[in-house]
């Protein structure tokens, strides 16, 4: 999200605030009166000037201003004969009548009225020249100004109310996207989902360390062999981990609640950072409302040109008509007498129409016109850079902000807490059969080497037993050989 470098910056951060915050999307304010232009480009108006012809009128200033004349202002002033009039020079009645583009015709323009959304072509009005005799049919439009001023107000008030979502959300001619749309309430289901993560893990971990600790428990041969074995490290592993990741994503921030917006108790870490960023858009969007409801006596372009115009009819009536004096001459033909009457310059009459001190030019020229039409454009624009464009900086920062502060309770990503391999418990598996089975091939062999032994020795002391009993009978055999020899002899 980009952060403007300050609140008084020259961009538009009321637009980029809107945008951000609702997606409805705004013209440039830029460009807001291109198409709001009268003859020869006139910001904002037409006007049209009348030779009276006539220099002496009686009634001449008024009626003036608001509604004269049936038209929206006019103007009544002098030109007097010659470019630089000194004191009694003849002054000549013009009018000018002012027709202002797409305001409420019966309304004096102010903050309260609202400028209608309309695309015009003028049957009378003509866009050349300052008489009103040449050019074209003149248009305008007010469409991209209305979308400006009241579609930013409309979307923001639509959104700080129930169910806080611009999804599907159309006015003045302009539809939020679906790609761009805002939906406050989509903080809550997040957060409600990682709670729900954080009890799927807590939950996953005890009933996994059940299996792990009592089901399968340490040391039971019925689950020897390798795959067998990787079931049972992979349960193991599985208890681990789910402990550790509802851990992180339970976070590091202490425990505690958060309510939403819509009333949802969430307490995990992200939860509650995404409760407090819910809350801070809701605070921003209606924060934005709250400036334009300031602004408001200040909305309506229209308004500065009126301030302006008003202005400079009290300078002409100041400063040209209490300028002018009546000329009178009598004229007698030898018959009939007539009376003439001449208005003409006093002192301190002044040609120019100027506005709180600056001088726009005489009324005659084109260029006046252009140049107030322009001053009121500017003061407008200044208007929405105090009140709106600021508030929009500030909202800007307090989101990115925010958001910010909210970047902190999520990892980009999980950490095992038992980070053992499967491949290498799978070897280490098949490592310690293979030598379970050596030490027992070995622990066999040994077993008959001891057995032949026993064998062997068995054999041997047989053998020798044999061999002295085979001895024995011999000396048996022969002691009793002897004895009956001797008692044969004996007998002899």
């Amino acid at each position: 999200m980009a952060k403007p470098a300050d609140d008084n910056n020259n961009e538009d951060n009321w637009k980029r605030a809107v945008e951000l915050l609702t997606g409805y999307p705004l013209p440039k304010r830029s460009e807001l009166f291109n198409d709001l232009r009268g003859n020869d480009g006139i910001p904002l108006m037409h006007v049209r000037l009348e030779d009276l012809n006539a220099s002496y009128l009686p009634g001449f200033a008024s009626p003036s201003g608001w509604k004269t004349h049936n038209t929206d202002y006019t103007i009544p002033f002098y030109v007097p004969v010659g470019d630089n009039p000194s004191p009694g020079t003849t002054v000549y009645a013009y009018r000018a009548y002012i027709t202002f583009l797409g305001g409420l015709a019966h309304v004096v323009p102010n903050g309260e009225d609202e400028i209608p959304a309309t695309s015009k072509t003028s049957e009378v009005l003509k866009n050349k020249g300052i008489w009103n005799n040449e050019g074209d049919k003149l248009d305008w439009d007010t469409n991209a100004l209305v979308q400006y001023v009241y579609g930013s107000r409309d979307v923001l008030a639509h959104l700080k109310t129930w169910p806080h979502t611009t999804h599907g959300y159309k006015s003045r001619s302009r539809d939020v996207s679906d790609a761009h749309y805002v939906d406050l309430l989509s903080f809550t289901e997040t957060a409600k989902a990682f709670d729900r993560a954080v009890k799927f893990f807590e939950s996953g971990a005890l009933t996994i360390g059940k299996w792990d600790t009592e089901d399968i428990g340490e040391g039971s041969d019925s689950w020897d062999g390798t795959s067998a074995a990787i079931f049972k490290e992979l349960i193991h592993k599985l208890a681990r981990n789910y402990e550790g990741y509802a851990d992180q994503i339970n976070g590091k921030g202490g425990t505690g609640v958060a309510i939403t917006i819509d009333n949802v108790t969430v307490t995990s870490e992200p939860a509650r950072a995404l409760a407090a960023a819910q809350r801070v858009l809701l605070e921003q969007v209606t924060n934005l409302y709250n400036a334009w409801e300031a602004w408001r006596a200040e909305s309506n372009p229209q308004r500065w040109l009126y301030d302006m115009l008003q202005a400079a009819r009290l300078h002409v009536l100041e400063n040209q008509h209490v300028h002018t004096d009546l000329d009178a001459d009598y004229y007698y033909n030898g018959m009939y007498g007539t009376n003439t009457y001449t208005m003409v310059t006093k002192e301190d009459f002044v040609s120019e129409i100027v506005i709180e001190g600056k001088p726009y030019g005489k009324p005659t020229d084109i260029a006046t016109w252009k140049a107030i039409g322009e001053e009121a454009i500017r003061r407008w624009d200044q208007s929405v850079q105090d009140w709106l464009s600021t508030a929009g900086a500030k909202a800007i920062v307090a989101v990115y902000d925010a958001f910010t502060a909210a970047q902190k309770a999520f990892d980009t990503s999980l950490t095992d807490k038992d980070k053992g391999d499967l491949s290498e418990i799978a070897s280490k598996v098949e490592a310690d059969a293979a030598k379970k089975e050596a030490a027992a091939a070995a622990a066999a062999a040994r077993a008959q080497a001891d057995a032949d032994r026993a064998e062997a020795k068995a054999r041997a002391d047989a053998d020798r037993a044999e061999a002295k009993a085979r001895a024995c009978s011999r000396c048996s055999w022969a002691s009793a050989f002897s004895r009956s020899y001797s008692r044969l002899a004996s007998a002899s």
